[in-house]
């Protein structure tokens, strides 16, 4: 069964996560969502529609150390 792995409304940090997850091996799918969010305006069509990107893992059995490499992904680009 397929696992969210991770979330996010960077599109191009999705991206790069998906391809550097793919390249280590690892089967993964990416889903992107709408998010509505409440902020600003007024009346009709007020809120802004933002992306988010899901990053599923297909093989459960590869959860903990694709979590390990995205945690060391994103521990470098918070550097």
């Amino acid at each position: 069964m397929a696992r969210k792995i991770y979330t996010t409304d960077d599109q191009l940090l999705g991206s790069y996560l998906q391809n550097l997850l793919q390249s280590a091996g690892y089967s993964v799918l990416t889903q992107k969502t709408r998010v509505e969010s409440a902020q600003g305006g007024h009346g009709f069509g007020a809120g802004n529609l933002n992306w988010s990107s899901e990053l599923w893992l297909i093989r459960d059995a590869d959860l903990a150390s694709a979590q390990q490499v995205l945690q060391q992904a994103l521990s470098r680009e918070s550097a």
